[in-house]
């Protein structure tokens, strides 16, 4: 169960809702849009997301308006996919009068090269290292045995526009027959908007049944609980595996709880339902919380030396940026799970979208088939430059398709030696 306010938070940081929990797009929505579009929808999503963030920080007086609860669910799964372009932006060959001006004119394909030769591979490439295993860095105990957690950290060196964000973690304990709960420990009060904005709660104040103060180990904490008038309605999620469109639940009941730590970090509690809808059960959440990490589900066993983890949401992404400069676009690796839902059955559709104009190579990784190419860097007129990496692969002992997104900083041997070393254990 998530609350609105902890929607924002996802929002924001690309990272709440997996690829399994959304319906595929329409064949021929699709071709519509290809038709319309004189760049990729991906692409100007990715670009108009960083114009919002800057807009959102330097415009005084925002007021957030919030559409209804079943609403701001619904979209949300869609604004989370373009939230998170950047790792899966598809790149058409458009004519240079169409363009934007780039800051760094952008190299472009070599005419005379046909299109099944390798991609444009510039020379240098990075010192790759060994990897420490990416962790979450709480646990529950006890954890609940029939709840699966989707772990997400966001800010940090995620921040756009030249800002670096809090770092948050937030796991969301959930199954198919049970909403769950979620909870977050972040260094600042959750319940405490940006400068200039307004946060409404998920709750009408009709809705409210009780506010007050409640004991989490000694330390007071501050709870809501609530009854909607008209149940909230959210997607059950689907397991990794599961292909069919997930199926919905209903709940009334609603409560959260606050507290600070005594190293200073805030963490709130979630829930939803008959089993996590009230208080008591909150604090015995709160409670089992521990500083104990635990694994993602993705994985990188190589990455570029100096870099660093700088977000990921455990079933869906994840994300390396560079330590030296953190906010750059152009300096990330991604890795992300392409669900069956998308329609994908081998690794060329994956970056089939993305290499028009542009020579594919057919490679191997983990010993299957797997297609790589280079395209124009995406955000090129936002001053990246360069070209960018698209690998399509499948993960080891038949696992999922994943598409694999570096900088030109790369080489192509680079790109390779890293897509050997992912893993993903759902």
């Amino acid at each position: 169960m998530t609350a609105d306010r902890e929607l924002d938070v996802l929002l924001a940081a690309a990272a709440g809702v997996r690829d399994a929990d959304l319906p595929a797009l329409p064949e021929d929505l699709l071709a519509e849009l290809r038709a319309r579009a004189g760049e990729p929808a991906s692409v100007v999503a990715a670009r108009q997301l960083v114009a919002d963030a800057d807009e959102a920080r330097t415009t005084p007086g925002v007021r957030r308006r919030r559409p209804g609860r079943r609403v701001l669910v619904r979209a949300g799964a869609g604004v989370l996919v373009l939230a998170a372009a950047w790792t899966t932006a598809v790149v058409v060959d458009t004519p240079a009068g169409d363009r934007p001006p780039a800051a760094t004119p952008s190299p472009a394909p070599d005419p005379s090269r046909p299109p099944s030769g390798a991609p444009l591979d510039p020379p240098g490439g990075l010192t790759l290292v060994s990897t420490e295993a990416v962790t979450f860095p709480y646990s529950l105990d006890p954890a609940p045995e029939d709840l699966t957690p989707v772990l997400v950290r966001s800010g940090g060196l995620e921040g756009v526009s030249g800002a670096v964000e809090p770092v948050l973690h937030r796991a969301w304990y959930r199954s198919a027959e049970d909403l769950g709960f979620a909870f977050s420990v972040s260094p600042s009060d959750p319940r405490v908007p940006p400068p200039g904005a307004y946060e409404a709660p998920p709750y009408t104040e009709e809705e409210v049944d009780e506010r007050g103060t409640v004991a989490v180990d000694g330390v007071p904490a501050e709870y809501v609980s609530a009854t909607f008038a008209t149940p909230d309605c959210r997607a059950a999620p689907a397991t990794p595996t599961q292909e069919e469109e997930p199926g919905e639940l209903c709940s009334d009941a609603y409560a959260e709880l606050y507290l600070q730590r005594a190293d200073g970090l805030w963490v709130g509690v979630v829930g939803q339902g008959d089993r996590y809808g009230d208080v008591p059960a909150l604090v015995a959440v709160a409670e089992s919380i521990v500083d104990v990490p635990q694994p993602v589900a993705l994985q990188f066993g190589l990455a570029p030396d100096g870099w660093v983890v700088s977000g990921y949401e455990s079933l869906a992404h994840l994300t390396l940026s560079s330590a030296a400069d953190p906010t750059s676009l152009s300096a990330r690796v991604g890795l992300s799970v392409q669900e069956r839902w998308r329609g994908y059955r081998t690794a060329d559709e994956v970056v089939r979208g993305m290499a028009e104009g542009n020579a594919v190579e057919e490679v191997v990784v983990n010993g299957l088939p797997a297609a790589l190419v280079s395209v124009p860097d995406p955000f090129a007129d936002l001053g990246s430059g360069g070209r960018t990496w698209y690998l399509g692969a499948r993960f080891p002992d038949d696992g999922p398709l994943f598409l694999f997104q570096a900088p030109d900083t790369l080489t192509r041997e680079d790109v390779l030696a890293m897509a050997e070393g992912v893993s993903y254990t759902p």
